[in-house]
């Protein structure tokens, strides 16, 4: 694995002339992105890094089978966007860009110095998941620093529009009430995220604004959530568009009666807030997300949107008792976003969760590919044995496990 100083200068190298001699023939990095999880977590990750690891290894990133193992194989418009949005940032030369390519060559050639960038699934794509592929990318898009001339980089905004509330991706809320803030105090970076409006599906027709501070001179802080502590807030919110308040208390009623259900003191009594959001949209959905926050920082979460109010409230519910009963430190939907920056940051960092995701085993696969950071997971058990994370024969839906990995240190430096 490079050094830090290594990674430095590579970096430094390639931020300020990354534009290869056309006469250099660069091998190619080639990623089989069917593998384990198969869907589109695998480009967002593997193009996030590609720029990084074009400084690494000065090779370009290769997908084949792109979302293999999706019912219709290929990209969807959110990943055709997220793609050209990188393409933006980095300059690139994108081949297989297009809605159903399984194929993807990414070649980058320097970060572009614009301060705006514009993304438009022109759907109800996932606005949360354009977030996820371009935010390693921006947090590390500034130039070195002139030492006597050192001014605080730019921040970097980035338009996205298309949906904030759509069904197999997080909501808005979440990265707005539960990755945003475990991220900024535990890596020590800083990015807003201002929703103008709602989407849903099918319509889209959402947009958020992303400002992020580009870091220079320093890493990412290492991770450390290994201690959940004890519960100190529980909170529920519904937001829904475009209908009765009526419609909310139903989402409500059926998520307390869950609630109540599981018998655990620390969810009795949880008040729901309720918004009503009037969007230019033909017809309005629902989204119901309760959190709990605890005496060392962590957020625990759950969250669901369907077509029946009743269905919204239970499904969302279960979720959370789940992540509540495990005992660990994240819920399932953060514990795969922080891998990433788990590999980028300094030093060794350290999560404990409970059962480990598939979108996490593929996350460290991928990541630890291509970066260069080593991951190690141990089941906290009688044994505390390591585990591979592409041994299927072991049960990943039960038990507790620690998360350490031996993170690259990256820095943008002169």
């Amino acid at each position: 694995m490079s050094s830090d100083k290594d990674v430095k200068t590579k970096v430094l190298s390639l931020l300020e002339d990354s534009r290869p001699d056309k006469d250099v023939k660069t091998e190619v990095l080639t990623l089989d992105a069917g593998l384990l999880e198969g869907g589109g977590q695998v480009i967002r990750n593997c193009i996030g890094l590609s720029y990084i690891i074009s400084c690494l290894l000065n090779k370009p990133v290769k997908l084949l089978n792109a979302r293999a193992k999706r019912k219709d194989p290929g990209l969807k418009p959110q990943h055709a966007s997220g793609l050209k949005l990188m393409q933006d940032l980095y300059q690139a030369e994108l081949q297989g860009g297009n809605i159903g390519s399984q194929e993807i060559y990414f070649k980058p050639n320097g970060v572009n110095t614009s301060d705006t960038f514009i993304a438009d699934t022109q759907t109800a794509g996932s606005i949360t998941l354009l977030i996820q592929i371009s935010l390693p990318a921006l947090l590390f898009s500034a130039p070195p620093p002139k030492k006597k001339l050192f001014l605080p980089p730019r921040s970097k905004k980035v338009i996205l529009k298309g949906g904030t509330t759509v069904i197999a991706s997080p909501p808005i809320d979440f990265l707005i009430e539960v990755f945003k803030p475990i991220v900024e105090r535990e890596f020590g970076l800083h990015f807003n995220i201002n929703v103008v409006g709602r989407g849903y599906y099918p319509q889209g027709k959402g947009e958020v604004v992303l400002r992020v501070d580009p870091i220079v001179e320093r890493t990412l802080k290492p991770l450390n959530l290994v201690d959940r502590g004890e519960i100190t807030k529980v909170r529920g919110r519904v937001t829904i568009a475009n209908k009765s308040k009526q419609i909310g208390k139903r989402m409500a009623t059926a998520a307390s009666e869950v609630l109540t259900e599981a018998a655990l003191p620390e969810l009795e009594n949880i008040q729901f807030d309720i918004e009503i959001n009037s969007e230019k949209i033909n017809a309005g959905k629902g989204l119901i997300r309760l959190w709990a926050e605890t005496s060392t920082g962590c957020i625990i979460s759950g969250n669901d949107i369907k077509e029946t109010p009743e269905e919204v409230g239970k499904n969302a519910a279960e979720k959370f008792i789940r992540n509540i009963k495990h005992g660990g430190c994240v819920d399932e939907h953060l514990q795969d976003q922080l891998i990433i920056f788990m590999a980028l940051a300094e030093s060794r960092s350290k999560l404990v969760s409970g059962p480990i995701t598939l979108h996490t085993r593929t996350a460290i696969h991928f990541i630890e590919t291509m970066s260069g950071a080593k991951f190690h997971i141990k089941k906290l058990d009688s044994s505390e044995s390591l585990v591979n994370i592409q041994d299927n024969s072991l049960d990943w839906d039960e038990g507790m496990y620690l998360i350490e990995c031996e993170g690259i240190g990256l820095m943008v430096s002169e």
